[in-house]
């Protein structure tokens, strides 16, 4: 039970994100995956694989000597308080909350500063940096992409937005998770895998 739900978590988390992007660009869609056919749907799943896995996901050493003074949040009943209260914004940060089900408190909160949109911080409600979110593009347009690591430097998962209510998901190793429309998670047939409530 306990590891489905640090599974949920972990591909919950990178999807409620706050975005340089190169010359490549998918154009902008209506959603429409549960009505494309399986070419379609490949060639899309390649398109966006290209594009998030030019280099390829490799984990990293460097992440607590890099983020040291953030591996505790300083101001963490504050914007714990702000994340469980709705703020989007507090202070110098963009910031969200993410819950378990049906619980009324967050586990964990997101980080996100204002003056640098290029990294996402998730901390737990106690404030310990849990994940990090690097963002490559232009946040708030589309599209854009996260790579998201524990703080281990393990990497959790590649995503890429094609709007609020789109996104396709990998797991690091370049294999294709689903697509997020809203609040449901496809596959490729088109059978729903996974629920959210925020997105």
């Amino acid at each position: 039970m306990f590891k489905k739900f640090l599974t949920a978590i972990c591909l919950i988390i990178p999807l409620c994100t706050f975005g340089n992007y190169n010359d490549i660009y998918v154009a902008d869609i209506e959603y429409d995956w549960i009505n494309k056919d399986e070419v379609a749907k490949e060639e899309m799943i390649t398109e966006v694989h290209d594009i998030l896995f030019e280099k390829p996901v490799e984990p990293r050493t460097d992440l607590k000597s890099l983020f040291h003074d953030k591996l505790k949040d300083k101001n963490h009943i504050d914007n714990y308080l702000a994340a469980s209260a709705g703020y989007k914004e507090y202070k110098d940060n963009n910031i969200s909350a993410f819950y378990y089900k049906r619980m009324t408190t967050p586990i964990m909160y997101a980080l996100q500063e204002k003056t640098d949109t290029t990294k996402a911080f998730y901390y737990d409600a106690m404030g310990t940096l849990r994940y990090v979110d690097f963002i490559d593009g232009v946040y708030p347009d589309y599209p854009y992409s996260a790579i998201q690591y524990r703080i281990s430097g393990k990497p959790v998962s590649a995503i890429y937005y094609i709007s609020q209510d789109c996104q396709y998901l990998f797991k690091p190793n370049g294999e294709f998770e689903g697509v997020w429309y809203k609040h449901k998670l496809y596959n490729r047939k088109n059978k729903v895998i996974l629920k959210r409530t925020t997105y």
